[in-house]
């Protein structure tokens, strides 16, 4: 806030003048200005504030770029001054209906609701101006913004930074009337919209691995829009929808876990990065493809201050309401703009990269090629009246299968420990006993065993969800179970016999678990824990009479995870606000959700982690296509994992851990065997180096580039691709040097 503060300092109207002109024209533009200005504006300091004109352009910026602001619509241009390429804020399009209409033709719409509605009232600067009182500085411009007919302020700071733009509103200068609250902002939401023919290009969004969308003249066949919340969905508001066998109605889809979104102009080699610097953990991705509403293709962030959930008015319904308590924070979003051979995908990719370890997000962590083997210890089954504990690999196991392994010369391995705690993985969800299960093994056999294998390198890890609780155990609902902004308790389905529901514990109890995780293993040879649950799940939700963000929620996560006493932390697909404390990444997903308007995936997840943070994919023995799925470990430089049992999994039948098919090592360790041998020969030429480019050579052969100087070729068509004279078979792969 210091450097916010510092450039917001504002160099007087006449001193401008004086050092341009001499002082006579300065006395005389002084006279010109006070009859000008009204009595209103005058009040203020001389200088800081600015009448406004209809149509009235002022130019701003810096030595790369030029920074002209529309007053009348809050409009803006950025225009780079060595090729003049532009970007627009405003789009014309007079055809839509006024919210439309107001949207394209403004440079911030902000929504309403009113007297307990649920439907927004939108409210554009093109069709209900509001009072604007702008100050101009060198390399921008703060507009005060006053909704007379809303009783709503507030303020809007724009500024030209280096190779970006910075839009910005205070969270303190928010300020809400009695009978209308805000519901949501769109800052510049049209910057950079193309229509069909006029740019060649896509947009970028990270859903799952990430993904492009073509600008492109669809002729109709997109109706709705991408809209996702950034780092997924929120269990204190959203309904989870299940059928009546209890089986999820769609295949769960891939989230967005990075608060980003790009355009490239393919022709012009041009593109940005847009970045939510604040505000980001209530904000929605949302991409235009052309013919949804509009003609334009356009992507970019809304911002939900609050949202609409079902007020209990009944045990088993209620009735649609807005909140009380918005989520009325800071709002930013940084524009970093790329050209030449930047702009592309990969191209945005790395300055994203370069973004997070100037923010201190990411930091270079020790990377080297080793195969994750995930063992199960044990799960529970109903057995009559009581749970009876299903072993399905003890200490013993688990040691004796690492013993053959590193026989057959498999020596670099990640061992993690599932389900090792008492009453295994189920019903020790929340229980906060963190001795191992007796049936697995003693202490003093675990402690041996962490210091044996951390001694040749490959430290055990053992692996524990701070978020689920078993609904088979006594809690206190008022502070330690997850209740949604309606006060009722949140049920995750499980979609198994056993248990069919779990319970979401809430930050604070997170955090006592986490201590005494801590103190349980402080002084052991445990050098690293794994972490799930809350890395990816992030919600608002009612405890002890308050009801809270989900900002909140994201601070008091993050604050518990950085008071875990342990050299390394691996994470299951975390998001992004958690990457300060993670040294490694498991569970990358390796796919998108497939949407009909995403024409490509493409590697922007691994490309912004790849040189800094290993990662793993998700588990190899589940995909039903694995000579795609092997191709893809090498295109996304992702180490492979496995879930491993000693015993077969049909023992799992009757357990919540049913849906488990196939984990046995005697059926997969020829597989292992396999993977460790043919992707570690690639990638560990690659240990620690960055993705500098990748580009579809054709729909289906692509090349990676490492900044070591490697390259890889993978061809995923039907028939041998030739490149560089040399023959690349169907489904296979080439390294290039």
């Amino acid at each position: 806030m210091a450097d916010r503060n510092m450039r917001q300092e504002s160099v007087s109207y006449g001193s401008r003048l004086q050092g341009r002109r001499g002082l006579l024209w300065a006395v005389m533009a002084l006279a010109a200005w006070l009859f000008a200005v009204p009595l209103s504006a005058r009040a203020g300091e001389a200088g800081t504030m600015h009448q406004v004109v209809p149509n009235e352009k002022r130019e701003m910026g810096n030595d790369r770029y030029r920074l002209l602001l529309d007053e009348e619509t809050l409009g803006i241009t950025v225009t780079d001054r060595a090729s003049g390429e532009s970007w627009e804020s405003v789009q014309d399009y007079a055809e839509g209906n006024d919210i439309w209409k107001g949207m394209c033709n403004s440079g911030i719409t902000v929504e309403f609701y009113q007297d307990g509605s649920t439907i927004p009232v939108s409210v554009s600067t093109y069709n209900e101006k509001p009072k604007a009182e702008i100050q101009y500085y060198d390399d921008g411009f703060d507009a005060n913004l006053h909704y007379e007919a809303y009783g709503f302020r507030m303020q809007l700071q724009v500024r030209m930074e280096g190779d970006g733009l910075s839009v910005f509103v205070p969270g303190e200068s928010i300020e809400e009337g009695q009978e209308y609250l805000l519901g949501a902002v769109w800052l510049y939401p049209m910057l950079g919209a193309a229509l069909p023919g006029e740019e060649e290009g896509y947009m970028v969004i990270p859903e799952g691995v990430g993904a492009i969308i073509d600008m492109a003249d669809n002729h109709g066949k997109f109706k709705t829009p991408y809209t996702k919340r950034i780092y997924g969905g929120n269990v204190g508001i959203d309904p989870i929808s299940s059928n009546r066998y209890n089986v999820p109605v769609v295949t769960e889809p891939q989230t967005v876990s990075l608060p980003v979104w790009g355009m490239v102009y393919t022709e012009k080699q041009r593109g940005f990065l847009g970045i939510i610097t604040d505000g980001d953990y209530n904000a929605q991705l949302v991409a235009y493809p052309n013919g949804v509403t509009t003609p334009y293709n356009w992507v970019t962030a809304k911002f939900l201050v609050r949202e609409i959930y079902t007020r209990q008015t009944a045990r088993s319904s209620g009735v649609p309401a807005v909140e009380g308590k918005g989520d009325i924070r800071d709002l930013g979003v940084r524009y970093l703009f790329v050209d030449g051979g930047e702009a592309d995908y990969a191209g945005l990719a790395k300055a994203y990269q370069e973004y997070l370890v100037e923010q201190g997000t990411l930091g270079r962590q020790e990377d080297r090629f080793r195969i994750k083997l995930d063992f199960l210890g044990a799960d529970s089954k109903k057995w009559f009246i009581f749970n009876q504990l299903v072993p399905m690999t003890t200490l013993e196991d688990m040691d004796e299968i690492l013993e053959e392994l590193e026989g057959q010369g498999v020596r670099d391995i990640l061992p993690v420990y599932l389900g090792w705690q008492r009453d295994g993985i189920t019903r020790a969800s929340g229980s906060g006993d963190f001795r191992i299960e007796s049936g697995l093994g003693s202490s003093r056999e675990l402690e041996g065993l962490m210091e044996k294998w951390a001694g040749k390198g490959n430290g055990i890890v053992l692996q524990q969800d701070f978020l689920l609780a078993s609904t088979d155990r006594l809690y206190n609902t008022s502070t330690d179970i997850v209740k949604s902004v309606s006060q009722t308790l949140v049920e995750m389905p499980t979609n198994q016999k056993l248990f069919k529901t779990m319970y979401y514990m809430t930050p604070g109890r997170t955090a006592e678990l986490m201590e005494r995780f801590t103190q349980q293993y402080a002084d052991t040879a445990l050098q690293q824990a794994g972490i799930e649950g809350v890395t990816d799940n992030l919600y608002s939700y009612y405890s002890s009479g308050v009801t809270y963000t989900r900002g909140e929620c994201a601070m008091q996560q993050k604050e518990a995870i950085g008071r875990l006493g342990f050299e390394r932390i691996g994470m299951t697909s975390p998001n992004v606000y958690l990457w300060e404390d993670m040294a490694e990444y498991y569970a990358m997903p390796m796919t998108t959700s497939k949407y009909n308007m995403i024409a490509r995936e493409i590697p922007f997840l691994p490309m912004v982690l790849r040189g800094y943070v290993p990662y793993w994919a998700s588990y190899t023995n589940f995909e039903a296509n694995e000579k795609e799925f092997f191709l893809k470990l090498l295109e996304y430089g992702a180490y492979p994992a496995f879930l491993l049992t000693k015993e077969p999994p049909v023992e799992l039948r009757n357990t919540n851990s049913a849906y488990i098919y196939t984990s046995q090592f005697s059926v997969l360790e020829e597989k292992i065997l396999r993977y460790d041998r043919e992707i570690g020969e690639v990638l560990r030429q690659v240990e620690g180096a960055g993705i500098t480019g990748h580009a579809y050579l054709t729909d289906q052969v692509v090349m990676v580039e490492y900044d070591n100087g490697i390259s890889l070729v993978v061809n995923y068509g039907d028939g041998d691709y030739v490149y560089q004279g040399k023959s690349i078979p169907s489904y296979s792969y080439s390294l290039v040097q």
